[in-house]
């Protein structure tokens, strides 16, 4: 019987697939081995990051070098890694800070007393294993210094108020300034100096956005000056020399930076510097009528012996702006303070009453005595706190749908019979009686005149107002029994009929207050 074919091709079959499995086998052995070989050999390490920068070196010369405002940019390879970040000097390698960016904006330092540096930034790279370059890459940068700027700051009228910038001030004298460094650096100081840039320079702080010059000896035709630097309440050690007093005089301001470079001088527009010729202040806070009331005055002190008085226009405007109001409550406050007495008159009771609560405590603090008489018409608020720092407590409000006013030829009482009476010469449409501020253990307070105050409704005759209506009235001290304020809120001016205002000062101006 016949072999079948496929029994005959059995061994060839067989012995072909012993063959193919025995090349499987050394293949996978192969294999096997090749792996091993890799994890038990030892790795080889990556190299470490190498960063490029965009320059090398800047070639610049003069007046061509780069402000020290400068900009870089850089980047960096990795064999095998990645690059995490980057660390960037600007002081030859001393420190190091960290980015993650490719380029940054550098303000780069000028040694004290030169005006150019060459500049090198160096950056390295930082892979993901923590390995910096070995040679970070660099860019040289030839800097120069810029040379700073001052200015002075001046007041600006806002919503049609003027602005202060005195043109004419007792030697009290308060600029504000601002300098820049265009290098972006903190200014090192300021160079101060009066009239004359050729003397000393006086030192301000380079952080000095404001200063203060205060006579030593106002009473003089020149002086140093005391110099505040902003709001500080003690001056610096050193003193100014010298601003002249009855004349003109210019402030001249420069700026140095580090590198002790100086900008162009800038002058302050110059300045009537008065001479202090008193102990006595007439302020003429009037806006109408401001010479009949200082004649008034002033011819009614000389005859009681009181001829020396210096004077000061609180509301004289001119272009917009308060010729003779300092600029701030700091410099109005020690202004006041150079003077022992203050004879104030106004015909804005909001105007005067706000400028004198917050400018008058030193004045005070140190004996002054003051004589205000200032109208307070229907449209100031009698809920403010203007009247604390008078002998006023509260404004006496006429009856709903009234007014009050003072007639023609109005007789006004002195409390003490001993005084004059006073008359009026004409109406006064807006008159305002007042209540006192009960006595303290330290002070006390008294009217000194009162009545004179016709109530005034629409469809009805007027008649006298009969309720509270002390219009004059005084604070006095305890502790030595002498009148320091005496406040008045009628216009002694119009109360001549009588033609004996020359008692009634004798009484206020004397006998009260001690002119």
């Amino acid at each position: 019987r016949s072999t079948p074919i496929w029994l005959s091709l059995k061994p060839i079959l067989f012995s072909g697939m012993r063959y193919l499995l025995t090349l499987f086998t050394l293949s996978v052995l192969l294999l096997a081995g090749a792996c091993k070989k890799g994890f038990e050999g030892e790795r080889n390490p990556l190299s470490p990051p190498e960063t490029f920068m965009a320059i090398d070196t800047i070639f610049r010369t003069g007046e061509n070098r780069l402000t020290t405002t400068v900009t870089a940019n850089w980047w960096a390879t990795s064999k095998g890694g990645f690059i995490k970040g980057y660390e960037v000097s600007v002081d030859n390698g001393s420190s190091w800070k960290y980015t993650t960016a490719q380029d940054s904006t550098f303000l780069l330092d000028i040694p004290p007393g030169k005006d150019t540096a060459d500049v090198i930034i160096l950056v390295r790279a930082i892979d993901n294993l923590g390995q910096s370059d070995p040679t970070p890459a660099s860019s040289l940068f030839p800097v120069k210094n810029s040379a700073p700027t001052v200015s002075f700051v001046f007041s600006q009228v806002i919503a049609g108020i003027p602005s202060s910038n005195p043109t004419n001030v007792f030697p009290v004298i308060r600029y504000s300034i601002t300098g820049i460094d265009p290098d972006g650096e903190t200014l090192q100081n300021y160079e101060l100096f009066i009239n004359d840039t050729n003397g000393t320079p006086f030192i301000l702080p380079g952080s000095t956005t404001s200063f203060m010059l205060v006579s030593e000896n106002p009473k003089s035709d020149s002086s140093t000056c005391s110099v505040f630097v902003g709001n500080a309440s003690k001056a610096l050690d050193e003193k100014i020399s010298f601003i002249r007093q009855g004349t003109f005089n210019t402030i001249y301001i420069r700026a140095v930076d580090k590198a002790l470079s100086k900008s162009k001088f800038s002058a302050a527009p110059r300045i009537w510097v008065k001479k202090q010729s008193s102990d006595v202040l007439f302020i003429n806070a009037y806006n109408t009528s401001k010479n009949f009331v200082q004649n008034f005055y002033l011819q009614r002190l000389a005859a009681l012996g009181v001829n020396k008085v210096d004077t000061m226009q609180a509301t004289e405007v001119i272009s917009s702006n308060y010729t003779q109001l300092q600029p701030d409550v700091l410099t109005q406050t020690r202004t006041f303070a150079l003077f022992k007495k203050i004879i104030w008159v106004g015909d804005d009771a909001s105007f005067t009453l706000s400028l004198g609560q917050r400018s008058t405590a030193s004045f005070f603090d140190a004996g002054g005595k003051m004589y205000l008489a200032v109208s307070i018409n229907s449209s100031f608020d009698p809920l403010s706190n203007f009247l604390d720092w008078t002998p006023i407590r509260n404004l006496v409000n006429p009856p709903s749908g009234s007014v009050f006013r003072v007639d023609n030829n109005a007789i006004v009482n002195p409390v003490n019979p001993k005084w004059p009476r006073i008359k009026s010469s004409q109406i006064i449409p807006s008159a305002r009686p007042f209540e006192l501020p009960e006595a303290t253990p330290t002070v006390g307070f008294d009217s000194l005149y009162a009545g004179g105050i016709i109530e005034s409704k629409a469809g009805q005759s007027p008649a006298p107002w009969t309720g509270k209506s002390t219009v004059i009235a005084k604070r006095w001290s305890k502790s030595n029994n002498q009148t320091n304020f005496v406040i008045s809120s009628i216009p002694l001016e119009r109360f001549n009929a009588n033609n004996n205002m020359d008692s009634v000062f004798k009484e206020i101006f004397i006998n009260q207050l001690g002119f």
